[in-house]
């Protein structure tokens, strides 16, 4: 009898300390050990094991939705949006009940650029967001991504910045400026996706 309830109980503790280790990984990387973290669940998985970790960002602060992350707009089946130089792109980004203006940058992933159009938005908060990026017709082919700057009423005090970090195949890196300087305890990791749906092919 005690065997049998050894026999269930062994595999509980291992997940448990897995979890733990993945937590305290998480806490000693980019935001500091003071930061809590959250555990996300997306896809499945029991009590958010097979989720993303990420902080648990100050509720004052603008912020993107990580369960409707950026994603451009397309039909295709496999969630790569693909388009023509030229052509209008449309994309979308949920934002959260602090934030109050939108800078979304269209950029190349493969070099740290000028974006190649950019759209600024003014919102109430808690809102999906329309974007509207126009092209150029001599556009070069390419694979690109949206860098988004978030901002409560006034940027000059503080801004959210969600970028590629090293690459796109990597969730949203997330860095807090005050006054236009990085805050070096608040770059962190999100659970925030880039790729597939928030990239788009000009072809």
């Amino acid at each position: 009898m005690m065997l049998t309830n050894l026999r269930h109980t062994i595999p509980w503790f291992a997940l448990l300390s897995l979890l733990t280790l993945a937590l305290t990984a998480c806490t000693s990387d980019g935001g500091g050990d003071q930061t809590p973290v959250n555990v996300v669940n997306i896809g499945g998985g029991d009590a958010g094991v097979q989720g993303c970790i990420q902080p648990t960002f100050p509720a004052d602060q603008p912020d993107l939705s990580v369960v409707r992350p950026p994603q451009f707009v397309t039909d295709n089946d496999n969630g790569q949006a693909t388009a023509r130089p030229g052509a209008t792109v449309e994309a979308e980004i949920t934002v959260n009940g602090q934030t109050r203006q939108a800078l979304v940058e269209l950029k190349d992933v493969s070099f740290d650029g000028a974006p190649v159009a950019t759209a600024e938005i003014d919102t109430p908060g808690n809102q999906r967001l329309e974007v509207l990026f126009f092209t150029d017709p001599n556009q070069p082919f390419g694979r690109y991504y949206m860098k988004i700057t978030l901002c409560g009423f006034d940027c000059n005090d503080d801004e959210v910045v969600f970028d590629i970090n090293p690459d796109v195949n990597s969730p949203y890196e997330r860095t807090v400026f005050e006054d236009g300087e990085p805050v070096p305890i608040q770059v962190d990791s999100t659970c925030v996706k880039v790729f597939p749906r928030g990239t788009i092919l000009i072809q």
